[in-house]
């Protein structure tokens, strides 16, 4: 597990970031606590309300919902905490119509083990709250019928990660491999990966879904793709037993005439056996690292179709840590 290294708090005091975004609605600060446990986000064409569960000396404490009832989407974000830590955010703020009000339009979350986002619109002015070595503690910011501004608390200086008594593997993110289309992509680290839907036209592969597992906890990614599959292939690994180690393909144009690149086919390598290739092996081929690991998350670029995937890895420090590989090689079946 991570170590975390902590200074003397009694002469750290939380800085008050922000808020960015807004003048509109109602100013409301949650305070300071020790982490952020979870997140609930509700989006649209704007960011409608922000919910927060954090950690208080190992007490789970819920903010109000900060923000309207509005939202197409609401997505929901589980830190693996207190391994990760939630350390800084990054998004966009402006109008929703011509001289409308500001409101924030998207944003992104950065932990120790990887980054969630972005959702919402990533349109406008950005701006960051990142300090090197600090973490978030709180949140605070204004709410009327959607999120009007969003600001944060953040301790300096007292969490690090000491990488010499590391004892989990470590993450990275290999790729994306493909086209330069699309619109970027990033599920963030999971502990692991327990199915895979794949849908694909005769050209290229359309989209891919992914279900993780989170510390015993399954989290579904959304589409990254478009919904002109004519195709569904299904891949169910047999978690905790089965792992991803590593995925390969192709990439390339569908036509002479199109210059713009996809992904063409993808084969997923698990710690029993092959599966795939699944679409068209024409193009560039492209394999993710086949050293000792797991594939424990995706990112990538899509738009009507999976323009680039790439992994986080993560890699096993020393024989001692490796999970044990079954020697049956029983093969979870894919449905066309």
């Amino acid at each position: 597990m991570f170590l975390l290294q902590s200074g003397d708090n009694r002469e750290k005091k939380p800085v008050r970031v922000g808020p960015w975004g807004g003048q509109g609605g109602f100013g409301w600060d949650d305070g300071v606590y020790s982490g952020v446990k979870q997140l609930v986000i509700a989006h649209g064409s704007g960011i409608d309300s922000l919910q927060i569960e954090y950690d208080k000396k190992g007490a789970s404490i819920w903010s109000e919902r900060h923000g309207g009832s509005g939202g197409n989407k609401t997505d929901k974000i589980m830190f693996d905490y207190p391994q990760e830590i939630l350390t800084h955010i990054t998004g966009t703020y402006g109008p929703l119509m011509y001289m409308g009000p500001n409101i924030i339009k998207s944003l992104t979350f950065y932990t120790n083990k990887g980054k969630h986002g972005p959702f919402g619109d990533e349109q406008g002015p950005s701006f960051t709250s990142k300090i090197d070595e600090g973490r978030i503690v709180g949140f605070h910011g204004r709410e009327g019928f959607f999120l009007d501004g969003l600001g944060v608390h953040v301790l300096e200086g007292i969490v690090k990660v000491s990488y010499g008594v590391l004892k989990e593997p470590v993450p990275q993110g290999p790729g994306p491999w493909g086209g330069d289309g699309g619109r970027p992509w990033d599920d963030g680290v999971f502990s692991g990966v327990k199915q895979i839907f794949v849908t694909r036209t005769a050209d290229a592969i359309c989209s891919i879904q992914i279900e993780y597992d989170r510390s015993g906890q399954s989290v579904w990614s959304v589409k990254h793709g478009g919904t002109v599959g004519t195709a569904t292939h299904r891949l169910k690994l047999e978690h905790p037993h089965e792992f991803l180690v590593s995925i390969s393909g192709y990439h390339g144009s569908t036509n002479r005439e199109d210059k713009h690149k996809f992904v063409k086919s993808l084969s997923f390598q698990t710690s029993r056996g092959k599966y795939g290739p699944f679409g068209e092996e024409v193009g560039t081929f492209f394999t993710s690292p086949t050293a000792d690991g797991k594939v424990v998350g995706f990112h990538g670029r899509s738009g009507a179709y999976l323009d680039a995937i790439g992994v986080h890895m993560q890699y096993w420090l020393g024989s001692n840590n490796r999970p044990s590989r079954p020697s049956i090689f029983k093969r979870s079946g894919w449905a066309d």
